[in-house]
Order: C-alpha cells, then structure tokens, then sequence
C-alpha cells in the first residue's frame, strides 16, 4: 500500500509540475498571483499624460492631472511585462517597465504593488517593506 501511496505522490507532483512548471520556471513567483501597478502624478500643476501596454493588453492613453493616481491589476504570468510611456509638457517623456515578472524587481517593490511617483526630477518606486522610495528613472528632455 505505502507503494501506490508514493506512486499517486510521484503522478501528482509530476502533473502540477507540467502544468504550472513553465511560469514558476520563467518567473520564479507564484503563478495567478494578483499584482498592481500604481501611478501617482506629483508634477506641480501638470497634467500626465502616459500609456501602458503588456505584450497581450493595450491598457490604452490616460491623462492624469496633478496629485491623482492611477491603478490597474493582473494576475501574473511569466508573460506580465507592462511597461509604460509617459510625457509631460511637449519636451519631456521616458518610457520604462513599470513591472517585470522576477523576483528581483518584485523585490524593489516590496510586495504584491508597485508604485510609482512622477515628478518634476523623475520616476520613483516605492518599497513597501522599508517605506523608501529609489529614484529609478530621469525625463528625457527633447526629440
């Protein structure tokens, strides 16, 4: 009995391993996990203009006015690569991964959300856990 026993052990991890294996393996995180990416406009009294897109969804262009945010949420596959083009006035703009499926940027993030802050000197990620913000990116002032 304790062979068969083994024997059903063995199928089943074999069976979660071929249907789940490929998005752990790629990601190193949980599959179907819900992740949020935020993005917060601190520019002084301008409005943010920006557009997200992942390979498979085109969250389409949004303008933010100044102090308001912005939220969206997905469930994380080994595919969940969501980056945004943003710009502000008619010479500033900077396109980035507001989100990439790996345990190092989940990690700069500090948990399940990612937020985002636009200002007038740059994009900054907050860290959950230590309640730090890393400046990550600078605008791209000009053509």
């Amino acid at each position: 009995m304790e062979g068969k026993a083994m024997q059903h052990f063995c199928y089943s991890v074999l069976f979660l391993a071929l249907a789940f294996g490929p998005s752990m393996i790629c990601s190193g995180l949980p599959i179907m996990t819900k992740r949020f990416v935020r993005i917060v406009n601190l520019l002084d009294n301008k409005q943010l203009v920006y557009h997200c897109r992942s390979q498979d969804d085109d969250l389409g262009e949004r303008t933010l006015a100044s102090k308001q945010e912005w939220e969206f949420e997905f469930h994380l596959d080994f595919e969940s690569y969501f980056n945004c083009e943003f710009w502000h006035s008619s010479d500033h703009h900077q396109k980035f991964d507001v989100f990439v499926p790996s345990d190092k940027f989940v990690h700069r993030c500090g948990g399940a959300h990612c937020i985002w802050h636009v200002e007038e000197t740059g994009f900054f990620l907050y860290h959950i856990k230590t309640g730090w913000w890393e400046k990550s990116y600078d605008w791209i002032i000009g053509g």
